[in-house]
């Protein structure tokens, strides 16, 4: 073979490839004391005057609400079972309260703020760096790194991109989801090559997902000024990144900043009324949380910004006492992360006017009735936390809200079930069946309550104020639709709830699954609904027996005999821009921000290219869609 070279040949340019990890930067991240001494900021203001005030209101209108109530049993006798329902209610009463006064405090204060006003900060410091940190665990890896692309070419295009490095965490489990897993994050690198992406798997997934990012504060902690923690279904603009780090350099106090995410991309009908929803409610809740939070904030778990040293310093979960599953390790670690770093004298603030921060939601009725059983047994662990010695107030008001927003649910079914019992038995002094009713200025009071949301939103946006919504055609038929199929969904919700409640007392673990983010046709037969059919029919039994018990109770008991055709319909994916499509449109349908449209055409040509590698499995199923296969085994995984 002549082994000369031709001096006109092409020259082969061989690109250094990354290494699969950075050096390791190791960083301390000890394990923290449940009970340990405050630190406090000198003039430091963490809103609890601000949160005993909603406090006193959503307290004052529950006392006035239950006297009336004990005044209308109170002449023929209170008994014991009453009793019981005016407890029941004063509790639910108080929770809804909370939330409504919330959701005022918000709406006030949109209104009062003039739209666009922009936010002083300086420059971004390029010379500090931030990990955009993936924890992933079975997920359908194209959509993942889809969205990581988008990000960083959002952030090219800003000229911010050597500030930031993309880090993906895994924790998956499954043989064939991790070589899918590691395919793709190699034709990402492939794609991007001047990127800094980089990808580490644990085989040993000790601590969930707070133990998957220790693992990788202790490991690499120390060469990130900041991190940006992200779901699976996270998307950020950078416009939204790079003002997140530009906050967190100009308060240097500030350990956490969250943003309040929008949701994208629902196609269900199910979903898309929480998209709705969230995009129309969501920033007055935001706001009203934000302002009575203070820097006492909380911590969802994702689409918030960290400084680094101060989280591993301060922010290493302790094991609670006992076994599982309200023992060992703590599964919503977010909610106590914050209450550490709050406990150790630092911010953690709530950020709901940053634009640019989504997520996705779970496609169908069953899918949320999953996610609820983790999130519940999550929450319900953190009884044993709330007492601890050391959390600001305002802190343990959001622990308390975490437990609330799921045993809620078992007192307004408890509620439910005493009125029913009542019904049959009459109460004292009344025929059988006169008993269980309720007075029509009580449930017009609770209804109006519990819609605050919507009509607040209506207020809010006549007046131009609804952040992007000003004016936008269709907003009331969307805010209709939407209230139509939360009033169908709730009563099946609480159900559920109520049962992932009772649940972990009676030992059984919710477990560790992926959230289910794709429809699979026929993936919602409404099969785990089968309790509140029996409830349905047992609540139209008593309403035949008492009149004034049915004249609350006919819309629960429909929701509830008919939860199977409901959550099937709700897994309908309308064309995109019928009419089913456009009555629930948000902003972000109409207008997609660029950050979203780039990812959803990147998810697209990356589970192509999946598709065309060779196909590891039986020959016998090769012509079935490798993507297809990978979807449906992360739907199953899931649930």
């Amino acid at each position: 073979m002549d082994a000369r070279v031709k001096l006109d040949a092409p020259l082969l340019v061989i690109r250094p490839v990354r290494p699969e990890t950075p050096p390791e930067a190791p960083l301390a991240m000890p394990q923290q004391r449940i009970s340990a001494e405050r630190v406090r900021l000198h003039g430091e203001t963490d809103g609890r005057w601000r949160l005993g005030t909603l406090l006193a209101a959503a307290l004052g209108v529950t006392a006035l609400a239950t006297l009336h109530a004990w005044s209308m049993l109170n002449a023929d006798g209170v008994s014991l079972l009453e009793w019981l329902g005016l407890v029941l209610l004063a509790a639910n009463l108080a929770w809804i309260s909370l939330a409504a006064a919330t959701a005022v405090a918000g709406a006030a204060i949109l209104a009062s703020r003039e739209p666009g006003q922009p936010t002083s900060l300086k420059a971004l410091d390029t010379t500090s760096l931030t990990a955009i940190v993936f924890p992933i665990r079975n997920e359908d890896t194209s959509s993942v790194t889809a969205g990581a692309q988008a990000i960083y070419d959002a952030l090219a295009r800003a000229g911010a991109a050597n500030a930031f490095e993309i880090f993906f965490l895994s924790d998956t489990t499954d043989p064939e989801l991790a070589h899918d897993e590691a395919d793709a994050i190699q034709r990402l690198r492939a794609a991007r090559p001047d990127a800094a992406i980089f990808y580490r798997r644990r085989t040993l997934n000790h601590g969930r997902k707070a133990g998957n990012v220790s693992d990788f504060v202790r490991r690499w902690g120390g060469r990130y000024d900041y991190m940006a923690v992200f779901d699976a279904d996270s998307l950020m603009s950078a416009e939204a990144l790079i003002e997140l780090v530009q906050r967190m350099d100009d308060r240097p106090r500030t350990a956490l900043i969250q943003t309040v995410p929008s949701i994208v991309n629902a196609q269900t009908m199910m979903a898309r009324s929480q998209q709705f929803a969230m995009r129309a409610y969501g920033q007055i809740f935001g706001t009203g949380l934000a302002w009575w939070s203070g820097g006492a904030g909380n911590f969802w778990g994702h689409n918030a910004i960290i400084r680094v040293a101060a989280f591993a310093a301060n922010a290493g979960l302790p094991d609670l006492p006992g076994r599982g599953p309200l023992g060992g390790h703590i599964m919503s670690h977010d909610f106590i992360e914050a209450a550490l770093l709050r406990r150790a004298g630092w911010r953690v603030e709530i950020a709901p006017e940053i634009d640019g921060s989504y997520e996705e939601s779970p496609p169908t009725l069953d899918d949320l009735a999953a996610r609820d059983r983790r999130w519940a047994q999550g929450n319900l662990q953190h009884l044993k936390l709330v007492g601890a010695r050391g959390f600001d107030a305002v802190s343990r008001a959001h622990i308390l809200a975490g437990v609330m927003g799921y045993v809620s649910a078992l007192l307004w079914f408890s509620l439910i079930m005493v009125s029913a019992v009542l019904a049959w038995i009459g109460t004292p002094g009344a025929p059988r069946g006169e008993g269980g009713g309720i007075d029509i200025s009580l449930l017009l009071l609770t209804t109006l309550i519990v819609l605050s949301p919507k009509w607040l939103a209506l207020i809010l946006w006549a007046m131009g104020r609804l952040p992007g919504w000003e004016h936008q055609r269709g907003f009331v038929g969307g805010l209709i639709a939407e209230a139509a199929v939360s009033a169908a969904t709730a009563p099946i919700m609480m159900i559920s709830q109520a049962q992932a409640v009772i649940a972990p007392f009676l030992g059984r673990d919710a477990g560790w699954r992926p959230q289910a983010r794709v429809a699979v046709s026929g993936a919602s037969t409404g099969s785990r609904f089968k309790p509140q059919v029996f409830v349905g029919l047992g609540l139209c039994a008593t309403m035949l027996v008492s009149a004034g018990f049915a004249a609350w109770t006919l819309p629960v008991a429909v929701s509830l005999v008919f939860a199977r055709p409901i959550a099937a319909g709700l897994a309908y994916t309308p064309r995109r821009r019928s009419w089913l499509w456009r009555i629930l449109a948000t902003p972000e349908d109409l207008k997609p921000p660029a950050v979203v449209t780039a990812a959803r055409r990147a998810t697209t040509r990356f589970t192509w290219e999946a598709s065309t590698q060779p196909i590891r499995i039986a020959p016998a199923l090769a012509p079935i869609s490798l993507a297809t296969q990978r979807v449906e085994k992360a739907h199953k995984l899931s649930v």
